[in-house]
């Protein structure tokens, strides 16, 4: 466990080091297919992250919504979308090769966009900021993930800026569909009346 922990640090510390345009990040990811596996660990890693937001929600909201199945579904059924989304992406560019590292680079990167995610959250549930500048924060947050993934795509892809931003569209617009497939599918059909 010490290990993964380990290589988890490593990972956030490469993720920082590409988002903030800086060299050397690529000695702390390993994309060999055991390190596509362990990136999956990013996941319970970034749970604690996921439940403050959630809570934080709820507590926001006043309990009018519950925060509990759904937000599940859409949390784990994420981390399968992603990777096949991003392989018929990485196809399509002609990056098959390099599909395991964009995985990798995703899933590392993710624990820090749940990071940012749980700040502002925090700040609102502290009391520190109030509702519309929750909205505002959260508007912006939508504009940084697109950034975050575009410049992942770029990096582990090595293809053109256009051809990176093309093909992570793929992997956002299927998580898109998920939400709303799955928002669909928990929804309590209308009695007919």
């Amino acid at each position: 466990m010490m290990r993964l922990v380990a290589e988890a640090w490593l990972a956030l510390q490469g993720s920082w080091r590409i988002l903030t345009f800086k060299e050397g990040w690529e000695a702390n990811f390993d994309t060999s297919m055991g390190g596509l596996w362990h990136s999956f660990a990013a996941a319970i890693f970034a749970l604690p992250l996921v439940a403050l937001i959630l809570l934080s929600a709820w507590h926001g909201s006043a309990g009018e919504r519950s925060y509990g199945l759904e937000d599940f579904l859409v949390y784990s059924l994420s981390w399968v979308v992603f990777p096949l989304a991003a392989s018929i992406a990485a196809h399509i560019v002609g990056a098959r090769g390099r599909w395991a590292a964009w995985v990798v680079l995703h899933n590392w990167s993710s624990i820090l966009l749940f990071a940012v995610q749980a700040s502002f959250w925090t700040l609102f549930l502290a009391g520190l900021i109030n509702l519309q500048v929750l909205g505002l924060l959260s508007g912006l947050y939508g504009y940084l993930r697109i950034l975050v993934h575009w410049r992942i795509a770029y990096i582990a892809l090595g293809t053109p800026t256009i051809t990176s931003a093309a093909a992570c569209a793929v992997p956002i617009l299927a998580a898109k569909i998920m939400v709303v497939l799955i928002s669909l599918a928990m929804t309590p059909a209308i009695p007919a009346g």
